[in-house]
């Protein structure tokens, strides 16, 4: 996927560039075109996986029969009946449930679970061949899927999600094996957001209780007690430790007019000179760009007009540049790490990037803390407490499947104040 800002689950970051589709030129057909009506999709008709969590229950009805090496794969697992790796005390564990007493951590629009170390170090074992079911993707909330890692489907990271979110299908996010009501999509929010505004860093784990399978049929079983908090396992991501003080920003300062309100947002000119500098000369139009649609070359305010087009809660809002990507602008730039500035609060200011010498206009402003973010791309501004209320706003606007606003937000200005 091009120009994004996306999470790494472990990371909560990939970036693809999507494949070219060849078409084939077939002889017509001189009879009528016969309708046919699309296929639906299948629906669950296993068992019930019941995530009962630190903030309530989860409960998703199994693929069984679309997926069911994954199913199984997962019910043994929770189950205590097939073995698994101890990656903290690197042993093989017989017969003892995996998921129970772990930690769940939140990813944009979704939660995930099943790391017994941290760090996607902790899987159960190796991983497990990915089966698609035909119909089945991302296109509705509580998909309950395997998560892939390194490429490779896991056997025991999983993921829920919170939202229709083609981004899961476009970037081969998980091998989807189950459906979760909307009660435990609630849940699966709540977890989520608390998570993510703390940017997983929080003092006291949000933890699986218990997981059950239950079987079609059967009643659900009451809610299991509490998993004591010294023994959860593992904290997703560690504490941080010994942080340097952040530099203030003491550059000019960007107004960014939208149609939802004004962003004000104070840049770090000594510590990103090339990102601060390339957004002022573009937001004043003292620097010529090509514009990738009409190829021509012109010397104007580049920002007027495009909209804030790409909203993931409890992360970013993400500004889109003209069709066709803005490397077409004609130029690119390499990140500026700074030590001390990270994605550390909401309302960090950044160019996004198709990697770290592919810089060039797109920006984002942070919904929450997104410390996996750092390192990677290059924080030119912070936005004042006004602008990051305005972006959560922003943030939770209704949006499609393409996580792009229904009714769109347009820059209408981008001033420079000296």
């Amino acid at each position: 996927m091009r120009r994004a800002v996306t999470a790494l689950s472990s990371a909560l970051c990939l970036l693809l560039a999507a494949k070219p589709v060849t078409a084939q030129v077939k002889r017509a057909s001189t009879a009528p075109a016969k309708a046919t009506a699309p296929k639906r999709a299948p629906e669950p008709t296993g068992p019930i996986a019941v995530f009962d969590t630190s903030l309530g229950r989860i409960t998703c009805r199994l693929y069984a029969k679309e997926a069911p090496k994954t199913t199984a794969n997962f019910i043994a697992l929770v189950q205590g009946t097939r073995d698994w790796h101890d990656a903290v005390n690197m042993t093989t564990v017989h017969a003892k449930p995996f998921y129970d007493g772990t930690a769940l951590a939140g990813i944009v629009d979704g939660i995930r679970g099943g790391d017994r170390f941290g760090g996607g170090e902790g899987a159960a074992g190796e991983p497990i061949a990915e089966e698609k079911i035909p119909g089945v993707i991302f296109d509705r909330p509580g998909r309950l899927a395997m998560a892939r890692h390194e490429g490779e489907i896991s056997s025991s990271f999983f993921l829920i999600t919170l939202y229709a979110d083609d981004e899961f299908d476009a970037n081969k996010r998980g091998a989807i094996f189950g459906q979760c009501d909307d009660a435990g999509v609630a849940v699966a929010a709540d977890i989520s957001h608390q998570l993510m505004q703390a940017g997983n860093r929080v003092t006291k784990a949000i933890a699986i209780n218990k997981l059950s399978i239950v079987q079609p049929g059967d009643p659900l079983p009451a809610p299991a007690p509490e998993w004591p908090a010294s023994s959860v396992v593992p904290q997703p991501v560690p504490p941080q430790l010994a942080p340097l003080p952040p530099p203030l920003p003491k550059g000019p300062t960007a107004v960014i007019s939208t149609t939802m309100g004004t962003l004000t947002c104070k840049l770090y000119r000594e510590q990103a000179p090339i990102a601060t500098g390339t957004f002022i000369d573009f937001a004043e139009g003292t620097r010529d760009w090509t514009n990738p649609t009409t190829h021509v070359t012109s010397k104007k305010p580049y920002y007027n007009g495009l909209h804030i087009n790409r909203l993931l809660p409890d992360f970013m809002v993400q500004q889109q540049d003209y069709p066709g990507g803005a490397e077409d602008a004609g130029f690119a730039y390499g990140i500026e790490p700074v030590p001390g500035l990270e994605f550390d609060r909401a309302g960090r200011l950044a160019m996004a990037n198709d990697g770290p010498a592919k810089n060039d206009t797109s920006w984002f402003v942070t919904d929450a803390p997104a410390h996996t973010l750092d390192g990677k791309f290059t924080i030119f501004g912070q936005c004042d407490d006004a602008s990051v209320k305005l972006v959560g706003e922003m943030a939770r606007v209704p949006r499609n499947a393409h996580n792009h606003p229904i009714t769109p937000i347009t820059i209408n200005s981008v001033t420079i104040q000296r």
